[in-house]
This record gives C-alpha cells, sequence and structure tokens, in this order.
C-alpha cells in the first residue's frame, strides 16, 4: 500500500479516500485498534486467541437533555460498577473527577450537561450532576457494584449533592502534593529562573494556578496529573 501511494495515480487516489473515510467511521478505527493491540499483546506475553470478550458496541446519542445525562452518568459510574471505587470522584480518569478538581473545561461541560447552558454556576451543576450520579448508581446491577443505599441518602438527602469542603480540598490537595514548587506566582517564578540559569535549559511548565473556591495567591510548577488520593 505505501508503494500504491508514492507512486500516485488513479489507484493510489482509491486508497486514499478509503482512508479517509475510515477517520470518520468509529467502528473501523475500534476494529483495526483492538486487532493490532491484540497482535501486540498475545505476542509480548507468548499467548494467541482473543483478548477481548465482547464486540465494540457504539451508541448514537442526542447531544442535549435527558439522553446525554444518562450516558454521561453511565461513563462516570464505570469505575464503580468495576469496584476500583465506591464514589466517582475518587477516580480522577473521568469527566466528574476533573470537574471537581476544578478543571475549567470539565466544569463547562458538566453545566451543558445538567442545564443546558455554559452560564450556569459551576457549584450548582457540580450538585446537581453528583445526584444524578447517586441516583443512578444505587440502583443494582447484576454482576457489577453499586453505590450503597446509605451513600444514596446520604449525598441526596443530607448534603442535597453538595460535597463538603474537606472533601473537595482533598479532591484538589493533588496541586500541592505534586506541584514540583509551590508559593506566590514570584516565589515559583524565581526558582523556575534559578533553574533556568543552573541548568542552562528553560523549565518545560509555567506557573499554573491553583483551582480554589476562594481567590488564592498560590500557584504551582508542574503539570498536575497525579491521583487525588493516595
Amino acid at each position: 500500500m505505501e508503494q500504491e501511494l508514492r507512486d500516485g495515480g488513479a489507484e493510489a487516489d482509491l486508497i486514499r479516500q478509503k482512508l479517509l473515510a475510515r477517520m470518520n467511521d468509529i467502528s473501523a478505527f475500534m476494529k483495526t485498534l483492538k486487532q493490532r493491540f491484540s497482535t501486540w499483546f498475545n505476542k509480548t506475553h507468548e499467548r494467541f486467541g482473543p483478548l477481548w470478550a465482547d464486540r465494540f458496541k457504539s451508541v448514537l446519542v442526542e447531544g442535549k437533555g435527558n439522553a446525554l445525562q444518562t450516558m454521561a452518568a453511565y461513563i462516570d459510574l464505570n469505575p464503580v460498577r468495576a469496584g476500583l471505587v465506591k464514589d466517582p470522584k475518587d477516580y480522577r480518569f473521568c469527566g466528574y473527577a476533573e470537574a471537581v478538581s476544578g478543571q475549567k473545561k470539565a466544569q463547562r461541560a458538566l453545566k451543558f450537561l445538567t442545564f443546558g447552558a455554559y452560564e450556569a454556576s459551576s457549584n450548582e451543576a457540580l450538585a446537581s450532576y453528583r445526584e444524578l450520579l447517586f441516583g443512578k448508581g444505587s440502583a443494582a446491577v447484576q454482576h457489577a457494584a453499586n453505590i450503597n443505599r446509605e451513600a444514596a441518602v446520604r449525598v441526596l438527602e443530607k448534603q442535597q449533592g453538595v460535597l463538603p469542603s474537606a472533601v473537595l480540598l482533598r479532591c484538589r490537595i493533588r496541586y500541592f502534593t505534586e506541584g514540583a514548587v509551590l508559593g506566590s506566582r514570584e516565589f515559583v517564578q524565581s526558582h523556575a529562573e534559578h533553574w533556568k540559569r543552573s541548568t542552562g535549559r528553560k523549565h518545560r511548565y509555567k506557573p499554573q494556578d491553583i483551582p480554589a473556591e476562594a481567590k488564592s495567591d498560590l500557584v504551582a510548577m508542574k503539570r498536575v496529573r497525579g491521583a487525588a488520593f493516595t
């Protein structure tokens, strides 16, 4: 195929059209991805045979309203059903946890998801979506874990979806534990300059504000990717 593409002509154009068509086909992409990963995994671990239990499934979802909310909640509750966490906020590789930690894009998406408007309040969106997660997550699912009733009642009736301040701080603590430098912007910038003078290289990260409910002078020097909880 590579040679045909290099040679050009009608055959190359036909191959190119087929490849371009596949770029917009999620089913074709997943098929290729699973096949190639299976080949690599089997070769690496000296095994053979199928690797995936089920075929790839795709669902066309309306991009608003109850359908979008239901699908988003289904995705964010996957780590709970898998028994990885008891609360979806504790699994940082999901959109809800990103929103709780203060990630602006995730919060913006949550506003649209819950209220259909980007101008809505982030705190109200977080509370509303948390109620949705615990309402759906407490339902029993065969062969899967679920949110226990006591936790669901606490979130829905007592807390009304609002995370206590102490818990919210814990969700954002990774900025304190994983930042290479933590302090005022001037303090962080001075250490970045010291790094540049001593190593002859510019630090690859810029000072980043720490998301917080109140205004804060704290910034961190390092891209935060670690777990919110230890």
